[in-house]
């Protein structure tokens, strides 16, 4: 489990970086902390963050694998994901596309552009609706029957929570974004990404 926490100049341009890793004093949290500082001192320097991104982003070494960001599915290292997450965040679309590196509205945009690539505009936080007033209105009482509801299934076990939602425990990984497919008919799909295993 690892922090990042990023702090940015006025204009939006990222400034310096904190990385919080591992236990207080561990070898892993003292390196970090070490890389941490470096980097800031670079950025603070002159050295644009797309070069710091060129070098760090497809860097492999464990621990890999499946994150939980949407945007980022897969990561070949801790670097890997922490530069295209900067990159993610600070580097003007450009920049990024010019490296491959597109957030999870971009590539859904892209597939209903027909592979077009194109900035996606993130939606202002929407305003509190305006409530309107209204006059209270007498109730009447309404009968309610209540019955006892059937005994719910137990599930002991991870595979049997997976079965209870209509999920193989054997199901395998969507290729595309990670998510554990379900069966469909004689195939399996991703509700995640809508992948199938190949039959369509």
């Amino acid at each position: 489990k690892g922090y990042m926490t990023a702090g940015a100049y006025a204009d939006g341009a990222l400034g310096e970086v904190f990385l919080k890793l591992g236990k207080q004093g561990s070898t892993l949290a003292g390196v970090m902390d070490a890389f941490s500082i470096a980097v800031s001192i670079g950025l603070q320097y002159g050295v644009p963050l797309e070069t710091f991104v060129e070098k760090f982003t497809n860097l492999r070494f464990e621990p890999a694998g499946m994150t939980d960001d949407a945007d980022i599915r897969m990561a070949q290292s801790m670097m890997d994901y922490i530069f295209r997450r900067l990159a993610l965040d600070y580097l003007p679309f450009e920049q990024r596309s010019s490296m491959g590196l597109y957030t999870a509205a971009e590539r859904a945009a892209a597939l209903d552009n027909g592979g077009e690539y194109a900035p996606v505009a993130v939606a202002d936080t929407p305003k509190a609706p305006v409530l309107a007033v209204v006059p209270a209105v007498a109730s009447k009482p309404v009968a309610v029957k209540i019955e006892a509801a059937a005994p719910a299934m137990t599930i002991g076990s991870s595979s049997d929570l997976l079965e209870s939602m209509g999920i193989k425990s054997d199901a395998p990984l969507c290729m595309t974004c990670g998510v554990k497919m379900r069966m469909s008919g004689a195939c399996f799909v991703c509700e995640g990404c809508g992948n199938t295993s190949g039959c369509s």
